[in-house]
């Protein structure tokens, strides 16, 4: 059974049919129903809000993957000493390639999401060995 708010509750018991308030064997509509229908619609539409919510909270785990999956370690043999130019470059390769996927190949797009010049842009592509194609694509 529905939980009705307490006002609602006292207006249906103080207003139930009477005997008097019947049309052709059938009750006559009265304000409360309309009220229990008003709070059967806000329960319905929030039942849709619930699930925009949860679909936004699943794109935003995604992308929390996704982002993990570009800043998290690379893996390593154990021992293995790290490398910083290696790693600053495997990042910023990560970074790009993102840039560029997110704006479908763009370069210019991909330099804004990235608040470099588009020039900066191609220069470190060319440093990194990085080609829209293959960043797109995901293929050599």
């Amino acid at each position: 059974m529905m939980n009705l708010s307490r006002e609602t509750n006292r207006r249906i018991n103080r207003e139930m049919p009477r005997p008097g308030n019947v049309l052709n064997g059938l009750h006559r509509p009265t304000p409360e129903l309309s009220l229990v229908e008003n709070e059967i619609t806000d329960l319905v539409q929030a039942e849709s809000r619930i699930d925009a919510l949860r679909s936004l909270i699943l794109i935003f785990l995604r992308e929390v993957d996704s982002l993990k999956r570009v800043v998290g370690p690379r893996p390593r043999k154990s021992g293995e000493e790290i490398d910083l130019d290696n790693e600053m470059d495997a990042f910023e390769t990560s970074l790009i390639r993102d840039a560029l996927i997110k704006s479908k190949g763009n370069q210019r797009d991909a330099a804004k999401r990235l608040n470099v010049k588009p020039t900066t842009l191609n220069a470190k592509m060319k440093r990194l060995g990085i080609s829209v194609e293959t960043a797109v694509t995901g293929f050599e």
